[in-house]
C-alpha cells in the first residue's frame, strides 16, 4: 500500500445516489454496472493523482496533494458516468463532495474533524452534483478549468458540525447544473417551520392578523416591499426575500442568466448586462431589432425577433452582435427561443418552428409545425416544447426528426415553458394555474399560482413563476408540487430566470 498524502489534502467522497433503486431495476446485472461505475471512477482518479482510501461498493473515498487534481477528477468522472451508455436507460449518478485541509495520518487511515465534514459535505448533494467547501473553493477558483464555474450556495448547516460551512457547487459546462435543495440541516429546518406555520394558523383569526405584518415588512430591501417599474428585482433564493432591484430601462421582458450574467430585453432594441455579483448594469448592447426572446448556452446569447422574423447571435466576449439570421419565419409580436438538444429552436408566433445550428448559425430548419399562436419553447428531457398560446396546448417535438410527436391540453394562453426535474412546467396565464407534464408518461398536474402567471423558470431547488396581475412570485416546491411562497415584487413582473443563488424578475409598469 502506497504511503498517504501528507501535509494538506484534499479529500474527495463520492456516493452513487439510488443505488437501493438500482439494484432493485437491474438485479443480477446491478453489480456489472457497479464494476463500470469503479472503473469510471478510478480512472478519473488516477489519471491526476488520486490516492484511494477507501470503497465501500457504491461509495468511494479518496485523496490528492492538491486541490485542482481533486477537483479535475471530479469533472471527469461527472462527464464520463453522463456520457456512458448505461444498460437498460439507466443512468448512475454520482454524488461527491470535497474539502481540503491537514488531516493527522494514522497508520492506514486520516484521522480528524476534516475527513467528517468532506463525508457530510458529500452526502448533502444530488447526484450528478459536486460541491466544495469555502477552503477548497479559494484555492481552486482562481485556476478552473475551460468550461468550469463555481457557483456559491451560501452557509449550510452539517449534521455533527458546529459551525456553518459555505458550499459552493461546480458548474460543468455539458452536465446538470440544477438540483434540488440540498440535504443539510437547513432544509429540515425550513420544512418545520412551515409544519409550524401551517398548525399555528389553526389557532385563529387574531393570529393570522398578527402574522401577516410580520411577513409583509420581511419582504422588502431597504424598507420597500416593491420594485419599481422598468427595472429588474432580485429574490434571495434561498430566504425567498426581495433583496434588491436595478434599475435597467424601457419596458424589460425577457431575462435569461448565463455565461455569469444577467441578460434582460428591452422593447428599445436593447440588450441588458447585469452582473450578478455586483448586481449593477456593466453593459447597454445595441440591437438591430426589438427582441422578445432571449436564451444563452455556450459563449453565446441567442435573441429571438419575432417582429423582424430573425434571430440574433450576440457574442458576450466583446457585447456586440456577431451574427443575423435572416427570414426564419413570418413576422409576428410573438417569437421565443430556446437552447438545447443539439441545437437553438425559435417558435414564431405563426405555428412553425425554426432551427438553427449553434457553430454555424446554419438554418437547418424553418417550417417544423408547432400550435397556435407559439408563445414560449424550451429544449430539454429529450423534447422540444412549444406552449401554444392560441390554442391551450404544449407541442412536444422529436428533435432529431423534427417532428410533432405528441399535442397535450394544458390551460388558457400558455405564456411561458420551463423543464427541470424530469418535467416541463407551463404557465396558465388566465386560469391562475401551472401545468407540470411529467416528461415519460405525459401525466399532467395543475398547481395554483398567483394571478396572471406568464414568465417561469426551474432552478435552485425549485419553479418560480411570475404572476404578471398581482405583482407576485410563486415558488414551487418539487416535492410537494405545490407552492410554497409568495414573495412581492410590486407592478407587473413578466420574464423570470435563475443563477447566481437568486431569482431574477422583469418588473414593467401598471400602465
Amino acid at each position: 500500500m502506497t504511503e498517504l498524502p501528507r501535509g494538506t489534502v484534499t479529500f474527495l467522497f463520492t456516493d452513487v445516489e439510488g443505488s437501493t433503486r438500482l439494484l432493485k431495476q437491474l438485479g443480477g446485472d446491478y453489480s456489472d454496472v457497479l464494476a463500470e461505475h469503479h472503473r469510471i471512477l478510478r480512472e478519473a482518479f488516477a489519471v491526476h493523482g488520486g490516492h484511494e482510501v477507501d470503497n465501500q461498493g457504491e461509495s468511494f473515498f479518496v485523496a490528492f496533494r492538491r486541490a485542482k487534481d481533486a477537483v479535475a477528477a471530479a469533472v471527469d468522472a461527472q462527464r464520463d458516468l453522463a456520457a456512458y451508455a448505461w444498460p437498460e436507460g439507466t443512468e448512475v449518478k454520482v454524488r461527491m463532495g470535497l474539502h481540503t485541509g491537514e488531516p493527522k495520518v494514522g497508520e492506514e487511515r486520516y484521522v480528524g474533524l476534516g475527513v467528517h465534514k468532506a463525508a457530510r459535505i458529500g452526502a448533502a448533494g444530488h447526484g450528478g452534483q459536486v460541491l466544495l467547501s469555502s477552503t477548497t473553493r479559494e484555492l481552486v477558483e482562481d485556476e478552473l478549468l475551460p468550461g468550469v464555474t463555481i457557483r456559491d450556495l451560501g452557509k449550510r448547516r452539517l449534521k455533527d458540525l458546529d459551525r456553518p460551512e459555505r458550499l459552493s457547487q461546480l458548474v460543468v459546462e455539458g452536465l446538470a447544473s440544477e438540483f434540488k435543495p440540498l440535504n443539510t440541516l437547513d432544509l429540515e429546518l425550513r420544512r418545520k417551520r412551515r409544519r409550524l406555520y401551517a398548525g399555528s394558523a389553526l389557532i385563529g383569526v387574531a393570529a393570522a392578523a398578527v402574522a401577516i405584518p410580520i411577513f409583509a415588512f420581511g419582504q422588502g430591501s431597504g424598507g420597500s416591499a416593491e420594485v419599481a417599474p422598468n427595472s429588474v428585482g432580485i429574490i434571495d433564493a434561498q430566504s425567498n426575500r426581495l433583496v434588491g432591484s436595478v434599475s435597467v430601462g424601457v419596458r424589460p421582458s425577457s431575462i435569461a442568466y448565463g455565461e455569469g450574467t444577467v441578460w434582460v430585453a428591452l422593447d428599445d432594441r436593447t440588450l441588458v448586462r447585469i452582473d450578478p455579483t455586483t448586481r449593477k448594469v456593466v453593459k447597454f448592447i445595441p440591437l438591430e431589432a426589438t427582441p422578445t426572446g432571449i436564451a444563452v448556452a455556450k459563449g453565446a446569447v441567442w435573441i429571438a425577433n419575432g417582429q423582424a422574423g430573425s434571430v440574433s447571435r450576440v457574442d458576450p466576449g466583446v457585447n456586440a452582435p456577431s451574427a443575423t439570421i435572416p427570414d426564419v419565419a413570418l413576422r409576428s409580436n410573438l417569437g421565443s427561443i430556446a437552447v438545447g438538444e443539439g441545437a437553438v429552436w425559435f417558435a414564431s408566433g405563426r405555428g412553425t418552428v425554426a432551427r438553427i445550428d449553434p457553430s454555424t448559425t446554419e438554418l437547418l430548419a424553418s417550417d417544423i409545425v408547432s400550435g397556435n399562436a407559439p408563445a414560449a419553447i424550451a429544449a430539454g428531457e429529450g423534447s422540444v416544447w412549444v406552449a401554444n398560446s392560441g390554442e391551450s396546448t404544449v407541442s412536444r417535438l422529436n428533435p432529431r426528426t423534427n417532428s410533432l410527436v405528441k399535442t397535450i391540453t394544458v390551460g388558457r394562453r400558455s405564456r411561458g415553458i420551463a423543464d427541470g426535474d424530469g418535467a416541463v412546467w407551463v404557465t396558465a396565464e388566465a386560469d391562475d394555474l401551472v401545468f407540470r407534464i411529467d416528461a415519460a408518461s405525459s401525466s399532467i398536474t395543475p398547481i395554483p399560482v398567483g394571478h396572471g402567471p406568464t414568465g417561469i423558470a426551474f432552478g435552485e431547488g425549485a419553479v418560480w413563476v411570475a404572476n404578471s396581475a398581482d405583482g407576485t412570485v410563486s415558488r414551487i416546491d418539487l416535492e410537494t408540487v405545490e407552492v410554497i411562497e409568495t414573495i412581492t415584487v410590486g407592478n407587473r413582473p413578466s420574464g423570470i430566470a435563475v443563477g447566481n443563488g437568486a431569482v431574477w424578475v422583469t418588473v414593467q409598469t401598471t400602465d
